[in-house]
């Protein structure tokens, strides 16, 4: 059964410092990874705020945790997450 969830993602103190550039550029290139294998359905931040959205398809919620736990910009504490279970009530994404 697949599992449908939504990372919310906001800056961090540390967001803008350092090698948050390099951090935050490594945060990009793991999404499209993980959306190449079909687990990020959508990814992108809001224009009026500094947020960011993530839509997954994993088998488990615990699935999805591992995913946010692993982004270099979580893990480099650039960003700070938040992982909801999300009900698709319109709409479905393409298969395959």
């Amino acid at each position: 059964m697949v599992h449908s969830s939504v990372i919310i993602l906001r800056p961090a103190p540390s967001y803008g410092s350092g090698d948050s550039d390099k951090i935050v550029s490594d945060h990009f290139n793991y999404l499209k990874q993980l959306h190449s294998e079909g687990l990020v359905k959508m990814a992108g931040r809001f224009s009026d705020v500094l947020f960011g959205l993530v839509i997954l398809e994993t088998e488990t919620l615990e699935e999805a945790r591992d995913i946010m736990n692993n982004d270099p910009a979580v893990k480099g504490r650039v960003f700070h997450a938040e992982l909801y279970s999300w009900s698709v009530a319109i709409g479905e994404f393409e298969k395959g």
